[in-house]
């Protein structure tokens, strides 16, 4: 197993207003509850990279214009006892997903060993109980979309995670 890299510059999803909403209501209640770090509500999406806003500004809205919004489909909550991943929503397989990550990778050199697309709701080491309380109290919605990618400051040392810079991605056009 890979050591993992807590500090640096991680690209993230980030959801629509309404989605977030749905969202970040669940991620509070589980999260006072569980009294976990507090953290925006994310999809990881690829990092660490080196991060340069000046040099590589043109480089992320080449990318947001260039990808569409993503909707994603949420298969209900799940865990494992990593820290970092203790209670998170499992997103379904997604092409438009994978082929963002993907060109992200490549543009930025990143080698992905390995790629777990989730929404996490809570940070921490809890009782297996609890956590299996909470995944039959609590329901997802069956959607969610992401509609921006943004550059994070990670320092999980610290539990700091803060959003440097957002770029909306394209939104498809409706038909009449």
């Amino acid at each position: 197993m890979n050591p993992r890299i807590s500090k640096g510059y991680w690209i993230w999803g980030q959801f629509d207003t309404h989605t977030t909403d749905i969202i970040n209501s669940l991620y509070q209640e589980i999260n006072n509850k569980l009294n976990g770090p507090k953290f925006d509500i994310h999809l990881t999406i690829s990092g660490p990279f080196n991060y340069n806003e000046e040099i590589q500004k043109d480089t992320f809205q080449y990318i947001s214009s260039k990808f569409n919004e993503i909707n994603l489909q949420l298969k209900g909550i799940n865990k494992t006892d990593e820290f970092f991943r203790s209670l998170f929503i499992d997103v379904g397989e997604n092409e438009n997903l994978n082929s963002l990550k993907n060109y992200i990778d490549a543009t930025f050199n990143i080698n992905a060993i390995e790629y777990f697309p989730h929404i996490s709701l809570f940070y921490g080491l809890e009782d297996v109980s609890v956590k299996n309380e909470i995944i039959k109290k609590f329901k997802t919605p069956n959607s969610a979309i992401i509609d921006k990618i943004s550059i994070a400051r990670v320092d999980e040392e610290i539990k700091s995670w803060e959003v440097v810079r957002s770029y909306s991605l394209i939104k498809p056009i409706q038909s009449p």
